[in-house]
C-alpha cells in the first residue's frame, strides 16, 4: 500500500495496521496489545498506537507536563521524543488523516 493516498488522505484502518505492523502489534510503551491511534493534540503528529491503559497515562501525564505540575522527567518523555509513527508524519484531523510533506 503506498504511504500516500489520493487526495493525501489515510484510511484509518490503514494507519492502524501499519502501526500494528510496525510495533508488533504492542503498545509503543509496555508490552500489552496495542489498540488506540495516539496523536500530538498540538501539532496532530500521530505517534503510535497505546493500550488502552497507556493512553490514559498519557494523556493525564501531559496535561500536568503543560500544567507545570508534574515532577521531574515524564514517564513518556521518550516516547514523545521519538515516536513509532514520527518518520511517517501523517496527520490526525477529525474526520480522516493525512500525510504531512
Amino acid at each position: 500500500m503506498p504511504e500516500q493516498w489520493p487526495e493525501e488522505k489515510i484510511p484509518r484502518w490503514y494507519v492502524w495496521w501499519r502501526l500494528h505492523d510496525i510495533q508488533d502489534g504492542t503498545c509503543a510503551t509496555c508490552d500489552a496489545p496495542a489498540y488506540a491511534i495516539d496523536h500530538d493534540h498540538r501539532t496532530g503528529l500521530i505517534r503510535g498506537l497505546l493500550c488502552v491503559s497507556c493512553n490514559h497515562l498519557e494523556g493525564m501525564c501531559g496535561r500536568s507536563v503543560q500544567a507545570g505540575t508534574h515532577p521531574g522527567k515524564p514517564c513518556f518523555q521518550a516516547y514523545w521524543e521519538t515516536p513509532p509513527a514520527g518518520p511517517l508524519r501523517w496527520l490526525y484531523g477529525k474526520t480522516n488523516l493525512a500525510h504531512l510533506g
